[in-house]
């Protein structure tokens, strides 16, 4: 009997006997035997990869994007009613961008009011100045276009004459007491040389009446008139004295007047000057109350909130108008992590971060590291109204390019993401042993 008969008998001998004794008549083929060891070489080959093999161990958690930064507080500096509002929330703003303006009418007529007042002191400095130097007012004719500049300068003629006036009275009663001590002067001459006449006239009529040549009456005129001539001689010596003191005085008054205006003038001066700086500072500190009336955007942000105001309000000094989220400042991711997973997070560990606006498979991935892990537990409630409890990661971005993202996009605080913390690698039979080891240890247990 052939081969070929010999197979032919077993197939059919396989047709009636049971399965199991029906193999062992047929025999096995080779290609069975190929699938079988090629099975079992497949499966300890995919046993040794999974033994030598590792792949990355995550944590996976959600957050957004932040930055390091506190966000901006724009607020008014003093009440006002607001005029407009230009922005919106969610809106990107370049600094000194326009956020709100607010009716300036009162902090604009403060501004004039304390303009027109440090006008007017200025003038008042400058007229001082001139009063105190005695010289004409070239200084305030410039202004002669202006009220206070033309009150000012007649003022400054007004009290120039009025000093002017008062020195030459003081001038002419000195020369005129001057001109009466040399008259004064020129009569004491004069009676000295009639007291030595008079002297010599009664010596004379002595020596006649002695001689009984006169009466004695005679000689007694003669002494009477010698006596009246020495007591004007006596007067006019007094007199002299009297002009000399009356002139020291009237020289005295004179430079005291001239002090006295001086002092005055100084003493308004200063008052003025002081003034003036006062009405100096208030004005600028009005000039930026002005400038504040607009209230500009710090630096380039994102409009996170807007007051509950509208056209027409009133808004308080100090009260928030608007928050705005800096974008200057390197972004930061913020992760929430498990509680059951924060052991296996540290300070340095590598994480991709997966923006949800721009899909990972399209744009890729953001690499960071880990920078803090926070000190306690946050809560917050789930769909079900129970409390869960994570800890917040911080997370500084190495690099914030996504591919395939058109150039005005950009990465802004507040997006969400989901990061995923690499903590360590682990081989892939571990997956499968650690359920059964723990099954085998709760056992033992």
């Amino acid at each position: 009997m052939s081969t070929t008969e010999s197979n032919h008998m077993r197939e059919l001998l396989g047709e009636f006997l049971p399965d199991a004794q029906a193999i062992g008549v047929r025999g096995s083929y080779r290609v069975q035997r190929v699938m079988l060891y090629s099975l079992l070489a497949l499966v300890s080959v995919a046993i040794v990869w999974a033994t030598f093999s590792k792949i990355d161990t995550l944590v996976i958690g959600t957050g957004r994007l932040v930055t390091p930064l506190p966000n901006l507080v724009v607020q008014p500096l003093e009440p006002g009613i607001l005029k407009g509002i230009n922005v919106r929330v969610g809106q990107v703003v370049e600094k000194g961008f326009v956020l709100a303006t607010l009716d300036p009418t009162f902090v604009s007529a403060d501004v004039g009011q304390l303009r027109s007042r440090k006008d007017t002191l200025a003038l008042q400095v400058r007229r001082l100045e001139l009063e105190l130097r005695l010289s004409g007012n070239p200084g305030l004719e410039t202004d002669s276009n202006t009220l206070q500049g033309k009150i000012q300068a007649d003022l400054l003629a007004e009290r120039q004459a009025a000093y002017a006036a008062r020195i030459r009275q003081f001038d002419e009663s000195i020369q005129q007491l001057h001109a009466s001590a040399k008259t004064n002067k020129e009569d004491q001459e004069i009676l000295t040389r009639r007291v030595k006449a008079l002297k010599e006239l009664e010596s004379m009529h002595s020596k006649l009446e002695g001689g009984q040549f006169i009466g004695k009456a005679k000689l007694l005129e003669i002494k009477e008139r010698r006596l009246e001539v020495e007591r004007d001689w006596f007067l006019t010596r007094n007199r002299e004295k009297e002009l000399q003191r009356e002139i020291a005085a009237t020289e005295a008054e004179r430079v005291a007047f001239s002090k006295n205006w001086r002092q005055e003038i100084m003493e308004k001066l200063s008052t003025t000057v002081q003034d003036l700086d006062e009405v100096d500072e208030q004005l600028t500190k009005a000039q930026l109350r002005s400038k504040l009336v607009t209230l500009m955007a710090p630096q380039d942000a994102i409009v996170l909130e807007i007051g509950k105001k509208s056209v027409g309000s009133v808004v308080k000094d100090a009260e928030t108008l608007f928050v705005l989220v800096p974008l200057e400042a390197e972004l930061e991711a913020e992760v929430e992590i498990g509680s059951s997973d924060v052991a296996d997070v540290h300070v340095g560990d590598i994480t991709r971060i997966k923006i949800d606006a721009y899909p990972f498979q399209k744009h890729g991935t953001l690499k960071g590291k880990v920078i803090n892990v926070s000190a306690d537990t946050f809560t917050r409630q789930n769909t079900l109204g129970g409390q869960v409890y994570y800890y917040l990661a911080r997370i500084s971005l190495e690099e914030t390019h996504l591919e395939h993202i058109p150039a005005p996009t950009r990465l802004v605080p507040g997006m969400t993401l989901t990061g995923e913390i690499v903590t360590g690698k682990r081989s892939i039979i571990s997956y499968f042993l650690y359920p059964v080891i723990r099954i085998a240890s709760s056992k033992d247990t």
